[in-house]
């Protein structure tokens, strides 16, 4: 049986070819996917990764749709949408204690902590919201992120003014291993770092996490998620892009080159570097944050990439620096 009947037998109709990738991301760039497959269960999921692996298919999942630019040529392979988006409370563990049993005439649970089981592709809006709801600390610095929780566990994103990490929240997780097979795993396997989980380098594929957090007085976790929310809303441009274009450079980095103020923000490089609403084509370093890329309308991913790479050349030329870039080039192979 060829590729296209064995994926057609797990999900039917719903398997596309020659999808138009700049309609499924935040970019708006990007040319067709050979396959594409909306999912929202997980054993379909599973199934059909390891049937395109098995016919050594390239496989990319897509969340959100940020933090890519999908070439102009597309992608040849087969693009899975993650629509699997369950979550909830498992457990909240802690010790019952007599409160005013007199008055109340019961006892209460005191929360020392809760886990919360989430699928890779939940809404990350939706499940920073629901926590907070929840009176959970540990996810409200995330809020006003594009993209799903796979994403955020696979760059480990983070809100940089208080280190605030989605991976510090991370109890366990089930994931695909390159081999097919579905595992267990607790936080240590993901060697978080800044901007990294394990995940971009050995080829598996998270499918569920459990998160562990703290109990917090929901008014308190609502006033640093506001305050989060305006400062992205006022500091980021509204056009398309893919979020923050270059990983910001290590302390280290910032004290061995002549870098102003030893700042570690690649925004701030690329603007003194001149290149604030520097234009190629239709895309542009926007004039409000240098490290963020938009779309002006009609950009291809070729003009992005040249912007990406004059970015690169002008920072390395001015400062000495070499920028890495965190947005994530898809089917430039």
């Amino acid at each position: 049986m060829d590729v296209l009947k064995e994926l057609e037998k797990v999900i039917g109709p719903r398997l596309k070819q020659n999808e138009a990738m700049n309609t499924h991301t935040t970019f708006k760039v990007g040319g067709p996917a050979k396959y594409y497959a909306d999912v929202a269960n997980l054993d379909e999921f599973v199934e059909l990764i390891n049937i395109a692996r098995a016919h050594k298919i390239p496989v990319f999942i897509l969340g959100g749709g940020s933090n890519i630019v999908v070439s102009d040529r597309g992608f040849k392979g087969l693009v899975i949408k993650n629509n699997c988006r369950k979550f909830d409370v498992m457990t909240m563990i802690g010790k019952v204690k007599n409160r005013a049993s007199q008055v109340l005439g019961g006892s209460a649970l005191s929360v020392d902590h809760a886990l919360v089981f989430a699928e890779s592709g939940v809404i990350m809006n939706q499940l920073v919201r629901f926590t907070i709801e929840q009176g959970l600390e540990g996810l409200e610095y995330q809020l006003g992120l594009p993209g799903t929780v796979g994403g955020g566990i696979a760059m480990n994103s983070n809100w940089p003014k208080k280190s605030a990490y989605i991976g510090d929240k991370v109890y366990k997780a089930r994931i695909l291993t390159g081999d097919g097979h579905v595992k267990e795993v607790d936080r240590s396997y993901f060697k978080f770092a800044y901007d990294y989980s394990s995940l971009q380098d050995n080829g598996d594929i998270l499918l569920s996490v459990v998160f562990q957090f703290k109990p917090e007085d929901k008014q308190v976790l609502w006033q640093r998620a506001m305050e989060v929310l305006e400062h992205r809303s006022t500091s980021q441009p509204k056009e398309p892009s893919a979020g923050c274009t270059f990983k910001n450079i290590a302390p280290s980095v910032a004290l061995s080159f002549s870098v102003p103020g030893r700042t570690t923000s690649a925004g701030y490089l690329i603007d003194k570097a001149g290149l604030k609403g520097k234009r190629i084509g239709n895309a542009m370093i926007s004039a409000l944050h240098a490290n963020f890329i938009i779309n002006m309308g009609q950009a291809t991913a070729e003009d992005v990439i040249s912007l990406v790479h004059l970015a690169k050349l002008e920072v390395k030329k001015c400062f000495g620096v070499e920028l890495e870039m965190e947005v994530k080039k898809v089917g430039f192979n």
